[in-house]
């Protein structure tokens, strides 16, 4: 029945488009023979399951119905969910919220699935994986009120879901088993299809610690002790010995409680080999190619790959007719893999465990066998043979296959055929997949969750992915870790490892969690995982002897790090600055945005730099003496760009418990805070499940002291030193990151490792941009430097004045810079205009060449410029005006040749510095700030630059003096009214100005010998009464308009 009713504000009511859809789903079933329409699915799962099945039966309805809203998808949502903006929730055409926390209350509670399903009125749920997709009782639950199941019936599901009833399926079905605890129970196969006899079932099993070791003792070490119902790294521990059983068999009866154990030998270098099948309601059994899995961290799979290239085809082929036997013999239906540990070494396989249900890795299959999963078990879920589905025809290669789009052709035409008589062709290619997940490699793969700033993946036609979460969500405590999935195709297996390798560095993952991305392309440019040589636990070993991702070179590391740290700290500083302002109150008097002195923490090493501000964006670094140069600059999502050595690099970082995290051009490193090991601290947010030593007892250096569950996994949490554990919290207590767990009394404080100084230099780097050698990029750079000087930074002033004064004298500087103007302007110049402005520069330029001239022409240029605003209407002529205005600047400041240039360039930093102090020349510093915060009230960051350029004073008059010894001296009458106002400086900072105008009195005939020492004389003017003096001399001589030296020195 389809009523309307209510969830969450959504009003859902048939409609006509709807209508069309619900015929066409009729029409498809009965067509291909199935029973039961399915229109709508409940989608009991959350996070990758759930955006995944969305997808793929959004693509499926629309090949199939034209309409991709064809089967309507319902969804579940935590609070959790909601909050973090799960992507599941938005696919969905409707959602129902359910209760938050841990999985029993929503996904897991088969109670409140049927429920929903009861009230939404769905045609079926699709339980997914994990949560409640193995518990028997949800179809049981279902089929009771009409409800489709997408998965296998109640009976397989607990044959063949039990770990330990699958096993003994297997050994009937004569699929080889490893030793293990039920290696001598003996069942008939035709017991199989009914429940396996309690008592058969319970010698398979130990129940006690005795057992356990009497069972190991049996089949050998290494062994394996796993609860039947664990998964995903819970419920199983590796034991090498009797002490190991003794002290892992209670974790694992504590993590799966009431779940069966069993032992099982433990296949060291083996490959974790799984074919795909799909079952009808029919009894046929398709086995859709095989996979390998074998790259895996606590049993957990991070990369896998099909099709199975390390075993021959004909062994391949065993596994899937083993798989085959294995679902015919309990009349599975749905979906299922069969795992398997294969061994290099013999060739032979032994059966590692059936899973009910769709895995997360069946991509991969959908890919090489070109068949859409979720779809096809919406269709066997309507009762449709598999020998009617057009992607099943295809893969064998029957008549009448292919596409959805050509259902009513395969209805019409196809024939049934066995599935025992039919091979597939081996798939044409290979496909690699990788889990990304929110763990930390370098923290033994913990997991972690909050915030995620940013996921940014391109697909491309041989690599495709998919999301849980989107940018601005996040992950919650209670969600899985693994929250998106690469795929990568190729013609071989090595062509899908490079495309794959390259989509991992195209990806951008920022926000408060760490990803295994970067960590999993050093896996997969590994020479191991390259030539095929891995097995179950590679991963395990190579985290075992620690081996890193591949880290930013130290000095980019360096680097970011402290121009982070100092960027960051020169914004909060102004923003405290600010924030003064904004309350009226009177800030502190110095700012300091200049210099600063960084420490960072790095692998162990501890490095000291100190950062010099020459500019916005420019900074110098001074370590041990050695100095480089770099550029930075704020992206608009929070990031930096850096410029270092000629080479652009791009910086995130993210707060957290053990420090600054850094991501540079995709590659990880840590900024460490001091580390207090007597203090031992939840790094992520968890649940504390138990100590595994008592308080008060002694424990050793990289011990476990406890357990905690981290989103769904088991972690141990290792003692950074030896000592005594003082407990403070209680077992089963959450936990946020930074929590205290307990206190650690060091056996011996001293002996703590801390990061060593570093004493050597940075590396020689070249400048962060490429410098230009023509003259008139060089001036442009010096009067930059000698601006950023005058608003407070800081700068080499001699090398700076130098520099401008030798481009200044420079003949062909206005040349340059008249061609630099004119390629900007020159396509949108009035075209007459353009054409006389090129003639008669070119004429000239090759009387130049000629050596008739060496003057700029700038008189002929703006006569003809002038010329041509004269005609035009006035708006056209207003417009032209403002066009060239950048030229005519240029001209008027050429009119009296070089020697005007210069004046027009020294008049305008005179003008910069003078707009500055005089506004602190004679008042108190807090009543001129209090004046700038009431005239910049909308715009208080220019109140902070105008101090900042006033807390430069000091650098600042050292420029503007040693200007004037350069420029000033031949022509000071130039410069009278600015000579003027320096005068007038009327505070104690500014004596040198007085001192220089009264000295050049006394001493004109020898100026320029004689200020280069005054400029260092500490002062020639002590008293107001002096200064006074000096003040009146130099203002008479300018009123006169006297010259302050002979017309002969110049």
């Amino acid at each position: 029945p389809r009523g309307s009713y209510q969830m969450n504000g959504i009003l859902n009511e048939a409609h006509n488009g709807r209508h069309a859809s619900l015929s066409k789903v009729v029409e498809f079933c009965m067509a291909l023979g199935g029973k039961t329409p399915i229109h709508s699915v409940l989608v009991a799962n959350n996070g990758m399951a759930a955006a995944k099945f969305m997808r793929s039966v959004r693509t499926w309805a629309n090949e199939t119905f034209g309409s991709e809203k064809a089967i309507q998808l319902i969804a579940m949502a935590t609070p959790e969910d909601m909050r973090i903006n799960a992507e599941h929730i938005r696919i969905a055409d409707q959602f129902v919220e359910v209760p938050g926390g841990t999985n029993n209350n929503n996904y897991a509670n088969v109670q409140l699935i049927v429920e929903i399903a009861v009230r939404t009125g769905v045609s079926a749920v699709w339980p997914g994986w994990g949560h409640a997709s193995e518990n028997p009782e949800l179809p049981d639950a279902l089929n009771a009120n009409g409800i489709v199941f997408l998965g296998p019936p109640s009976s397989s599901m607990n044959a063949l879901g039990d770990k330990v009833g699958s096993a003994l399926i297997a050994q009937a079905a004569g699929v080889p088993t490893l030793p293990w605890s039920g290696s001598q129970v003996e069942i008939p196969l035709e017991v199989c299809l009914d429940s396996i006899p309690a008592d058969m079932y319970r010698k398979a099993c130990v129940s006690t610690t005795e057992e356990a070791l009497a069972s190991c003792q049996m089949i050998g070490y290494p062994a394996m002790i796993k609860a039947s119902w664990g998964g995903g790294g819970k419920g199983i521990r590796k034991v090498n010995n009797d002490d190991d059983v003794r002290a892992l068999f209670k974790q694992v009866q504590g993590e799966v409680p009431g779940s069966p154990i069993f032992i099982m030998r433990l296949a060291s270098q083996s490959r974790h080999l799984e074919v795909q099948l799909l079952c009808d309601q029919y009894g046929n059994v398709a086995a859709l190619h095989s996979r390998d899995c074998s790259v895996q961290r606590r049993h957990q799979k991070i990369i896998e790959e099909g099709p199975v290239t390390v075993a021959p085809r004909e062994t391949v082929k065993e596994l899937e007719q083993a798989a085959r036997r294995l679902a015919k013999a309990v009349g599975y239906v749905g979906a299922a893999t069969v795992e398997y540990l294969y061994s290099m070494e013999t060739g032979e396989y032994y059966f590692l465990e059936l899973n009910p249900r769709l895995q997360v890795e069946h991509p991969v299959t959908e890919w090489i066998a070109e068949v859409n999963l979720p779809a096809a078990q919406v269709a066997v879920g309507m009762g449709i043979p598999l020998w009617q589905v057009p992607e099943i025809r295809r893969f064998y290669g029957m008549d009448n296959g292919g596409g959805y789009d050509i259902w009513r052709k395969t209805a019409a035409l196809a024939t049934p055929f066995n599935f025992d008589e039919v091979d597939s062709q081996w798939p044409k290619g290979h496909c690699v997949a990788v889990r990304i997940t929110s763990e930390d490699p370098d923290d033994g793969f913990k997991p972690t969750g909050g915030k995620v700033k940013e996921i940014s993946f391109k697909s491309k036609p041989n690599v495709w992915a998919y999301f849980s979460v989107k940018s601005g969500g996040g992950i919650h405590e209670f969600a899985d870790s693994q929250f998106g999935h690469v795929f990568a195709y190729g013609v071989s297996r090595a062509a899908a490892i490079t495309n794959m390798s390259l989509a991992l560095k195209e990806i951008q993952i920022r926000g408060e969690i760490h990803s295994n991305v970067d960590y999993t392309v050093d896996l997969l440019n590994a020479s191991d995982f390259k030539e095929n040589r891995i097995h179950t636990g590679w991963l395990d070993n190579r985290i075992a002897m620690r081996v890193q991702a591949e880290r930013p070179p130290w000095y980019i590391s360096v680097v970011g790090g402290a121009l982070y740290k100092t960027i960051t700290s020169n914004t909060d500083t102004v923003s405290e600055y600010v924030s003064y302002l904004v309350k009226g109150q009177i800030p502190p008097k110095h700012i300091s945005l200049v210099h600063s002195t960084v420490s960072l923490n790095i692998e162990e090493s501890k490095y000291t730099i100190e950062t010099i501000r020459s500019g916005q964006g420019s900074y110098r670094l001074r370590m041990n003496g050695s100095v480089i140069e770099a550029n930075v600059q704020t992206l608009c999502d929070g990031g930096l760009l850096m410029q270092l050595d000629g080479n652009s690099h791009v910086i995130y970082a993210e707060e957290e418990a053990g420090g600054t995290r850094l991501l540079i051009d995709g590659k990880t490193c840590l900024l460490q805070n001091d580390h207090d090991p007597s203090r031992l601290l939840a790094e992520t947010p968890c649940k504390l499940l138990r100590f595994l030593v008592a308080d008060g007892a002694h424990v050793e250096a990289d011990v476990p002291y406890a357990e905690v569950e981290v989103m769904k996994m088991c972690m141990p949490l290792l003692s950074p030193a030896a000592g005594v554990i003082n407990v403070l919290l209680s077992e089963g207590q959450p936990m946020q990151a930074g929590d205290l767990i307990a206190r650690l009394d060091l056996d011996d404080p001293s002996a703590v490792k801390r990061a060593e100084p570093f004493n050597g230099s940075f590396p020689e780097m070249s400048l962060p941009i490429a410098a230009s050698g023509q003259v008139h990029k060089r001036c442009a750079t010096s009067l930059n430097a000698a601006r950023m000087v005058l608003a407070g930074y800081d700068h080499p002033i001699n090398k700076v004045v130098q520099d401008l004064v030798s481009c200044l004298d420079a003949p062909e500087l206005p040349f340059l810079q008249w061609e630099e103007l004119m390629s900007v302007l020159a396509t949108r110049l009035p075209r007459l205009l353009k054409s006389e402005l090129e003639g008669k520069y070119s004429e000239y330029k090759l009387n130049v060449g000629h050596g008739k001239s060496k003057d700029f022409p700038s008189k002929m240029l703006r006569e003809i410029i002038e010329e041509n605003l004269a005609h035009g209407s006035e708006k056209e002529i207003a417009t032209n005006e403002r066009l060239v205005e950048p030229l005519m600047s240029l001209l008027k400041s050429y009119e009296g040749g070089r020697e005007s240039h210069a004046h027009f360039i020294v008049k305008s930093l005179f003008e910069d510095y003078l707009s500055v102090e005089e506004l602190f020349s004679d008042g108190i510093q807090s009543d001129v700030i209090e004046r700038l915060r009431q005239q910049h009230s909308k715009d208080l960051q220019k109140v902070v630059d105008i101090v900042l350029s006033h807390q430069g004073v000091r650098n600042k008059t050292k420029l503007i003096l040693t200007l004037m010894e350069k420029l000033v001296y031949p022509n000071p009458a130039a410069y009278k009214d600015q000579l003027t106002r320096f005068s007038s400086l009327n505070h104690k900072r500014y004596y040198k100005y007085l001192s220089l105008m009264n000295y050049l009195h006394h001493n004109k005939c020898s100026w320029p010998l004689k200020l280069a020492s005054f400029l260092n004389k500490p002062s020639l003017v002590s008293s107001a009464q002096a200064l006074q003096g000096a003040f009146q001399n130099l203002r008479c001589l300018l009123k006169k308009g006297r010259p302050l030296v002979r017309s002969w020195e110049i």
